[in-house]
């Protein structure tokens, strides 16, 4: 077993939800319980289902000690882990029954379905809840309690039974801070000043091009910051030709960036509802049949403008709506109210309320509180 922090080898380790440090089991030293959480990140599974997990813990750590179960493989959830100082499991995940103590719930956020049944089936036998979290019904599990914050209808071919089942936006996991951000005005100017480009945490180097192209036949003089992602994919080393001067590259205070900018530009995952919920004018573009699913129910709803698919994405196509939208200031204001009504940023609230209930009515765990869904303490 590895831990973020680098301990010795652990017989039997409690976990501090203060520090997240891992420490031997001393005389009188408080038995806070685990919560174990199965996720994974890479350039193929993408960003989001980890960046998720992250904001839960975060929500959750006066309250349970969060432990990450990522593959050895997985250096990416591993690298982002140990720079945050989370612990962190990356063994062989059948073993973990007999390195660790028993946690008090088990929380699932990945498409990656390898060893799941036989970690869901040691928990019910054990009496450990189990929640899963979906994007648009992908990876169905027989949990205790399923979650589903897309906007789109689940698309697996038959619904997931016996278990108790969350879905709609008002459950997709953000960052708690676009949350205070939606109650703030949002101020639609009458032409485009600034424009925010989040095209996710992989290898987005023939997307950026593309709208980076389109930004410069725009010839429009707006600020244009952009989000590096997690991966380098030679950000810095874009060729002249394609970067514009008024160009930026930003990885710090990006959710005040989108809440300021006058227009984003995202893929069709998390960083769709990330602009959807600032109430940031969006037009979306699609890597996958997945994401293009969520634009166009988006776009039916009025919620933002389809770009289609990334691989088809006209540089000129996009300056001759770049140029629609700027002269647009009603439609603007149209795709920002009903973007807004659409995400409100409670969603961690939400969930990590769900989260605590299924902590609290754990075996052997000592609650003392009462959380309702909301997230509110009664």
């Amino acid at each position: 077993m590895r831990c973020s922090r680098g301990s010795k080898s652990c017989q039997m380790p409690i976990f501090n939800a203060k520090t997240l440090t891992v420490s031997e089991l001393l005389p009188g030293s408080p038995k806070i319980k685990s919560l174990w959480i199965r996720t994974a990140a890479g350039p193929e599974t993408g960003f989001g289902h980890l960046k998720r997990c992250l904001i839960l813990a975060q929500a959750l750590q006066d309250c349970c000690a969060p432990l990450f179960l990522v593959d050895r493989e997985d250096c990416w959830s591993a690298k982002q882990l140990s720079e945050g100082g989370w612990s962190y499991y990356n063994g062989k995940l059948g073993e973990i029954w007999s390195l660790m103590p028993d946690p008090a719930c088990i929380l699932i956020d990945t498409r990656l379905s390898a060893g799941l049944g036989d970690l869901i089936r040691t928990a019910k036998s054990r009496g450990i809840p189990v929640i899963s979290i979906h994007d648009l019904g992908l990876n169905p599990l027989l949990t205790d309690i399923t979650i589903d914050g897309s906007i789109a209808p689940p698309i697996c071919d038959s619904p997931l039974r016996n278990s108790e089942h969350f879905s709609g936006t008002q459950f997709m996991v953000l960052d708690p801070l676009l949350g205070r951000f939606h109650q703030q005005r949002k101020k639609i100017p009458k032409r485009i000043r600034s424009v925010f480009i989040n095209l996710g945490g992989g290898n987005s180097k023939k997307f950026f091009e593309k709208v980076l192209e389109g930004m410069k036949l725009w010839t429009h003089s707006a600020e244009l910051i952009g989000v590096p992602g997690f991966i380098d994919w030679g950000q810095e080393n874009l060729c002249g030709k394609v970067l514009p001067r008024n160009f930026r590259w930003e990885s710090r205070n990006i959710e005040r960036l989108l809440f300021q900018a006058d227009l984003a530009i995202t893929a069709g995952g998390l960083s769709a509802y990330e602009a959807l919920c600032c109430g940031t004018p969006l037009l979306a573009l699609s890597y996958d049949r997945l994401q293009q699913i969520t634009i166009t129910e988006l776009a039916a709803r009025g919620a933002c403008i389809d770009l289609g698919s990334g691989d088809d994405l006209d540089p000129s196509r996009l300056s001759e709506t770049l140029s629609m939208i700027d002269s647009d200031v009603q439609g603007r204001k149209r795709l920002s109210v009903l973007g807004r009504q659409m995400v409100d940023g409670r969603g961690a609230e939400r969930v990590s309320g769900i989260v605590r209930q299924s902590l609290c009515h754990s075996a052997e765990f000592n609650c003392w509180r009462s959380w309702d869904v909301s997230g509110a303490c009664v």
